[in-house]
């Protein structure tokens, strides 16, 4: 047996499986079809504290700090929010995946880097992994298969797994561009600008920012709804210039099994990732920590079988599937808004009593807790959540 575990897919999701699994003793292969680790970065790079400290990251990696947010309605209302203390990071994306590599190799694991892999065989007591590079194509075997290989994940179609309920399609770029308050998000809502999903920009420091836009569906490119973003928002982006541009997909929901015989998917191939936000650092990190202990209690008693791996399943839904199910509830309220609403919503929000509430209890790892406290605040704020925002034009 060459591998007593390969991972294909050297993200942070698939590093952190294979850091853990390594650490552990056993023989772990990373293949990643990038010639480098962390590039092309393909995420916006904030995240939550809570997220670096999962992660154990120091804290050089931080670029900069998110202290709040300006929400912009289809016809122009701005929702500010602002706190105290720093709810979200910016961070060197590329840096933080190369951290996660290092330690990966640190603790045994080998990595491949430029090589492309697909899944051979699957037998009653190994796994064949085919992998093509530069250097020609060559097989190897291991006990256990990761898929943390993407939202389009290879080994996930090869077990059979359903495509997501949705795919957000991404456009975003790094680019020079003045920012008078660095530590303020600026996020687009609306269907005309970002159809099922919304823009940003997030400040990098006062002369630079990440911006992007997703789209849900294919009517066209999410291109071409950048492009309208930037038109439709001349005071924002006023000399903008593209420093590199990039792209990808998230996809949205649950997936009923996340584990096959002899395989396990983890990070975005197990659509480890937040319907509200797209973010998937987090949940991926908690993903890999539950993948890899299912994974070393299974070498430890022998038994690779879909039926004892599907113990990962349990732990992975009694971790999260409440708060995505929440997620993906409220994201359903949000999809069937029309832009009239989403207007109507912001001038809502635009109070003193609910703008104190989401700075304080506004968390982009688990919306839920806002909504709860919203809700909480107010006893027909309830019925404002689940009735499409419709109610809230009798309060306004």
């Amino acid at each position: 047996m060459d591998y007593d575990v390969i991972v294909i897919g050297g993200g942070p999701a698939g590093c952190e499986t294979a850091r853990i699994i390594a650490e552990k003793g056993y023989r772990v292969l990373i293949a990643e079809e990038h010639r480098k680790i962390g590039e092309p970065m393909q995420c916006a790079g904030l995240v939550s504290p809570r997220t670096l400290k999962i992660a154990a990251m120091p804290d050089a990696i931080i670029i900069n700090q998110i202290h709040g947010a300006f929400v912009h309605s289809p016809g122009g209302e701005v929702l500010p929010i602002r706190d105290k203390e720093a709810y979200a990071l910016v961070i060197d994306r590329s840096e933080f995946d190369r951290n996660l590599s290092q330690r990966a190799e640190g603790a045994g694991a080998k990595i491949m880097t430029g090589v492309r892999a697909w899944v051979g065989d699957i037998f009653p007591d190994e796994t064949s992994v085919k992998f093509k590079s530069f250097g020609g194509e060559f097989t190897a075997r291991a006990r256990l298969l990761i898929g943390a290989d993407g939202a389009n994940s290879h080994v996930a179609r090869r077990i059979n797994i359903p495509t997501p309920n949705e795919v957000i399609r991404m456009c975003a770029a790094e680019v020079e561009l003045k920012c008078s308050e660095k530590d303020m998000v600026h996020i687009f809502l609306g269907r005309e600008i970002a159809p099922g999903w919304f823009g940003w920009v997030i400040p990098v420091d006062e002369k630079r920012a990440r911006v992007g836009i997703g789209v849900s569906g294919r009517d066209k490119h999410p291109k071409y709804y950048f492009n309208r973003m930037v038109e439709a928002h001349p005071e924002i982006f006023k000399g903008m210039n593209f420093l590199r541009s990039t792209g990808g997909v998230v996809p949205i929901g649950m997936f009923p099994r996340i584990y096959s015989e002899r395989t396990l998917l983890v990070g975005d191939a197990a659509c480890q990732t937040k319907p509200i936000s797209g973010g998937g650092l987090y949940l991926g990190l908690l993903g890999a920590k539950l993948c890899a202990k299912v994974a070393a209690k299974a070498f430890s008693n022998g038994n690779l079988s879909s039926e004892f791996l599907s113990e990962y399943q349990w732990l992975w839904e009694r971790e999260m599937a409440d708060e995505i199910q929440t997620a993906l509830e409220y994201r359903n309220i949000y999809l069937n808004m029309s832009d009239k609403e989403m207007d109507t919503l912001i001038r809502f929000f635009n109070r003193p009593l609910w703008q104190s509430i989401i700075s304080r209890y506004g968390d982009i790892d688990y919306p839920s807790w806002l909504a709860g406290r919203l809700s909480f605040a107010r006893p027909w704020a309830e019925r404002f959540f689940m009735t499409r925002f419709k109610k809230i034009l009798n309060y306004c």
